[in-house]
């Protein structure tokens, strides 16, 4: 299992910026992302949390942060161009009449769309929210949205597995707001464990979704496998 942020994750950026300065321009690309991504995990374990309007949880990250960290993260998905088409579609799913789930929705809703203006792997972030009625709502919902990734908001912990089963059938990239979702079969999530924001990513769950993250991220995240 990797580690999460913290003196550990420090240490890997300084190393990956020494391998930049090494080898030069044969792995610039690959190197800088990582090193980018280690930076921003660090800067948000360094800044006070922000008000996200609603309490957060004990483990979670303040949505402005984690959605940033989700996003850098995706760009490591060696398949990402093939499974989505002209733009990266995000359904927020969340389940209708739970106060906390549909509050969740618009709060990550709105932490996504501020990042509409930028682009993953060259695509543009589409968002939307998407109410959890059961296995084949979510299947048509998926299929006519060209849904390319979910965030699965609380309130459907239970629901996981009828989820994970529509997502490896259509290869839709799952994200869970809780850590219990990640460790029963969501492929990724971004937490505070022991005080450290931390990429939780569950390995054979992400390929089952047609995800193939690289090496680079498997050594920043603590990985399921």
């Amino acid at each position: 299992m990797g580690g999460g942020a913290g003196p550990g994750l420090t240490s890997q950026l300084a190393h990956r910026m020494h391998e930049f300065r090494r080898h030069g321009s044969r792995t610039k690309g690959a190197l800088f992302a990582a090193a980018l991504l280690a930076l921003q995990i660090t800067s948000v374990i360094s800044i006070a949390p922000g008000r996200s309007g609603r309490a957060l949880a004990e483990d979670e990250v303040p949505p402005s942060r984690q959605v940033v960290i989700i996003m850098r993260a995706l760009a490591y998905d060696g398949n990402l161009r093939s499974r989505a088409g002209e733009a990266i579609n995000l359904g927020i799913l969340y389940r209708k009449g739970h106060p906390r789930s549909e509050q969740m929705a618009g709060t990550m809703a709105k932490a996504f769309g501020a990042l509409a203006s930028t682009q993953v792997s060259g695509l543009p972030i589409v968002v939307s929210r998407l109410p959890y009625a059961g296995v084949e709502a979510l299947r048509k919902s998926i299929g006519a949205g060209g849904v390319d990734m979910v965030y699965v908001c609380e309130g459907l912990d239970a629901e996981v597995g009828a989820i994970t089963d529509v997502t490896r059938r259509s290869k839709v990239l799952s994200v869970g707001s809780r850590q219990e979702q990640v460790e029963k079969g969501l492929s990724l999530g971004v937490f505070q464990v022991d005080s450290r924001t931390t990429i939780l990513l569950n390995l054979p769950a992400s390929r089952h979704e047609g995800v193939a993250f690289a090496a680079d991220l498997l050594r920043l995240a603590a990985v399921i496998r």
